[in-house]
């Protein structure tokens, strides 16, 4: 009888432990490293599809995710005056197929997904200092200098992947010229359970809610100073930028000096490849995305699902068969799921006002659903 074959991890984010848990459950044991020597409470809002949630039934912790979710009713896109450009109700398009958005902190959706994997082999602080193939195994250098021999490696590592570096070499990251700065605010009866977008000129503005907070996320043209810019400068860019939004963007700016602002650089990518040989690239090492669609972590858990499902079928000596069969499974729809987002982008970052008139004049007669017409379709649609 073969002996169960020998995965690395690299990665302990949303593909990575969800990978984790399903091996687990074919009496697999991976090996799993994540670079952050500890845990925290860092990321924020995330808005989990139907198509990837149902991935939390195979690894048993569904309910635990019914719970700490909060099931979001609608989306409101307004211009930066708060007139009303598009609406979409979630229970409309996700009832259907009986689920739900469901929106919840990325520490709690992380930890569910831990859980799932108790068994795993887990190395923190650890990353890859070197990836050397041979036809039937990968040998690894990881960085506290140890050495080990497995039958695959999986990168999900995120977009700034060193495996997708070591498998590719350099890749260039896409800049879209923009920064988010995000920040907690507390719940508003006015905000609810729906999202609410203020599309500008050179601004958006979002109120995510989740249980007992809203993550309140500003996107402006990126500064040439920003690395060094202090809290305060954040700040007083934010307020300045935003001076002329309405209430609720004026509500949640008040709570600026209550919480540290993180800026998060609006860049993406798409890896040329994703196989090579024993080495998979996964989640955003492979694809990754721009929060416009928030259906990031949706694909990456997606895409950990049907990785795992090829591997129930495959041996050691048939890997790179079944690398090769989840790939023609997955990449397509990812890509055009990315494509999605990179189209909301483009609608969002308009810095011209001329261009925000005519864009805002034509969202209010074509149906957001249209714009994410690819997304929607991952729900009803094979993967």
């Amino acid at each position: 009888m073969n002996s169960s074959p020998r995965i690395l991890i690299v990665g302990g984010g949303m593909a990575g432990w969800t990978l984790a848990g399903l091996l687990e459950r074919q009496g697999i044991v991976p090996t799993l490293i994540e670079k952050t020597p500890v845990y925290s409470r860092v990321g924020f809002w995330i808005g989990l599809y139907p198509f990837s949630a149902a991935i939390l039934r195979q690894l048993g912790v569904y309910t635990d995710y019914d719970t700490a979710a909060l099931r979001m009713e609608s989306y409101h896109m307004q211009d930066a005056h708060g007139a009303k450009l598009q609406e979409m109700s979630f229970a409309h398009v996700f009832d259907r197929i009986h689920g739900f958005m469901g929106a919840l902190h990325r520490a709690d959706l992380l930890e569910i997904l831990r859980a799932s994997a108790p068994g795993t082999r887990l190395f923190m602080g650890t990353t890859l200092n070197a990836v050397t193939q041979t036809a039937d195994s990968v040998q690894v250098e990881f960085s506290n200098g140890s050495r080990e021999e497995f039958d695959l490696v999986i990168g999900a590592d995120g977009i700034h992947s060193s495996t997708r570096r070591l498998l590719l070499g350099e890749t260039l990251l896409k800049d879209w010229g923009y920064t988010a700065f995000t920040w907690w605010t507390p719940p508003d009866e006015e905000v609810g359970r729906s999202v609410h977008e203020f599309w500008g000129t050179g601004s958006l503005f979002g109120l995510y809610p989740l249980k007992g907070r809203i993550n309140a996320i500003g996107g402006l043209p990126t500064p040439a100073d920003l690395a060094s810019m202090e809290q305060a400068d954040i700040k007083a860019l934010l307020h300045s930028h935003l001076a002329d939004h309405p209430a609720p963007v004026q509500k949640a700016l008040a709570h600026l000096n209550d919480e540290k602002v993180f800026a998060w650089p609006m860049v993406d990518q798409r890896a040329p490849e994703w196989v090579g040989g024993r080495v998979a690239l996964l989640g955003d090492a492979a694809t990754g995305f721009l929060p416009t669609a928030g259906v990031g972590a949706s694909n990456a858990i997606k895409s950990a699902g049907v990785l795992g499902d090829e591997l129930s079928r495959c041996d050691a000596a048939t890997i790179p068969l079944a690398l090769s069969l989840w790939e023609k499974r997955v990449r397509h729809k990812v890509e055009a799921n990315q494509a999605a987002s990179r189209t909301l982008a483009k609608l969002m970052f308009v810095n011209r006002h001329p261009l925000a008139l005519l864009r805002d004049a034509l969202l209010k007669h074509y149906p957001v659903e249209k714009i994410a017409e690819d997304i929607l379709k991952s729900h009803t649609e094979p993967w």
